[in-house]
């Protein structure tokens, strides 16, 4: 059977919500990384004034059941990043380290950290490790090297390299989770907890960190 019809008819199963009205979406929340030991997310649209294009929040009056969520990172050339800046960054499992430099290396301190998610002062998720979602893909950027040949005429003298990080797959970096139901309501306290301030400004780059959930829209569930 397929996938997607077995955990809705789950969902319907044990939270009571009609298999039609449970449609594929996604949730997502940014946040910048500067210098401190804990970061939050706010997933519900209530809780950000001017979110992100890149952002994909939760409405007041709709719910949604988690069923897979990540933490990612991305680094943007600019210290106030355009609309277009922001839906061009790549999505990263790792801090990179031919596109995090300086201080933005530190971004790899997230992997040491844990991720903590309370729905309504009931802890969902006391303290998930991070490096759950550490990936590093099969090919690395720059991986390959550049010629000054061609088809017609190849040489043997290298230019330099090329390449981009491979994106192993379409849940590349998901952890799985327990079917979870939120909504725009509730009061949900999702941070990222270091332990220790680390120091990832770097001049003229913004780099954030995504939690990104998958899941079941159900749209005005709470009007």
């Amino acid at each position: 059977m397929n996938s997607v019809v077995s955990e809705k008819k789950f969902i319907q199963e044990r939270l009571g919500i009609p298999y039609e009205n449970l449609s594929q979406s996604y949730l997502r929340a940014e946040t910048a990384l500067t210098g401190l030991s804990q970061y939050s997310f706010y997933l519900q649209r209530g809780q950000v004034a001017a979110p992100l294009v890149t952002e994909q929040l939760l409405e007041l009056n709709d719910q949604f059941v988690i069923t897979q969520f990540r933490i990612s990172l991305r680094r943007i050339a600019s210290a106030t990043p355009t609309s277009t800046q922001q839906l061009s960054a790549q999505q990263y499992m790792y801090a990179d380290p031919i596109g995090f430099t300086g201080n933005s290396a530190n971004a790899s301190a997230i992997y040491g950290g844990n991720l903590s998610f309370t729905v309504d002062r009931k802890q969902f998720l006391p303290a998930f490790p991070i490096n759950a979602f550490y990936r590093v893909p099969t090919t690395q950027t720059s991986a390959n090297l550049t010629t000054a040949g061609t088809s017609g005429s190849p040489l043997a003298t290298f230019t330099g390299n090329t390449g981009v990080n491979s994106y192993e797959n379409g849940l590349f970096g998901f952890y799985v989770s327990e079917p979870t139901l939120i909504d725009g309501r509730q009061t949900l306290d999702i941070q990222l907890n270091l332990g220790a301030a680390v120091d990832i400004t770097t001049s003229s780059v913004t780099t954030y960190a995504t939690f990104e959930t998958r899941g079941y829209l159900v749209v005005n569930s709470k009007s």
